[in-house]
């Protein structure tokens, strides 16, 4: 009885150990087809580690979420490109002067001229923010709807070494939730990506409680 038990035992981490390396490989076929799309050496690629998790649903691993999130993050880019037009033509607005009955023309033109610019740069901010603050409340409306009892899929970190465009090898870090049957890959995260930061970084924000920005006013 003693020597049955341990034999089952024995198969029981057997069959657990094999189950986990199935999940892993099909994990990897399916992370390696993915790459193959957007590697620029894909040849260099080389496959380091791979973890594989069960995750309930989270506004991290919701497509949805995190999509709206990243459309948030190109809007928080194009609002640092308005404030640095704004910036640099109120810089220019102070080198030329405020137009005075002593000043010439042609510096006149040019002080009215960069303050249309800094102008239309405030309008395209205060656009920029309004556009902002109604994707965060879509974002929170989605993050309220989700059901974090259900079972979204496999949360997979895999890290590989490749060839950057220059020939440079590199680690890359991704993260990947993939679908119930490790079929789908359901979102990609390059962890070290800038934009794809910025999105964890905004999505953790309207997690944690966000406030509207205020518009600027001249």
């Amino acid at each position: 009885m003693k020597k049955n038990a341990i034999l089952i035992a024995f198969l029981l981490v057997v069959l657990a150990s094999t189950g986990c390396k199935s999940k892993v490989q099909k994990a990897e076929k399916l992370i390696k087809t993915e790459l193959s799309k957007t590697l620029y050496d894909f040849d260099s690629y080389k496959p380091i580690e791979t973890t594989v998790v069960k995750t309930n649903v989270n506004a991290f691993n919701d497509s949805a979420c995190w999509n709206k999130a990243s459309v948030l993050a190109y809007a928080f880019s194009k609002l640092d490109e308005y404030i640095e037009d704004a910036e640099e033509a109120k810089s220019h607005m102070e080198i030329w002067g405020r137009p005075t009955y002593y000043s010439s023309t042609y510096s006149d033109n040019r002080w009215y001229q960069y303050r249309e610019e800094f102008n239309e740069s405030v309008a395209n901010i205060n656009i920029t923010i309004a556009t902002i603050n109604i994707i965060a409340k879509e974002l929170k409306d989605l993050i309220a709807k989700l059901d974090t009892t259900q079972l979204a899929g496999w949360e997979v970190q895999h890290s590989f070494r490749c060839n950057t465009r220059g020939g440079h090898p590199e680690i890359g870090h991704f993260r990947y939730v993939i679908s119930k049957n490790l079929k789908t890959i359901i979102l990609e995260e390059d962890t070290e990506s800038k934009e794809d930061k910025k999105t964890r970084e905004l999505l953790e924000n309207v997690l944690n409680g966000w406030t509207d920005l205020e518009p600027i006013e001249l």
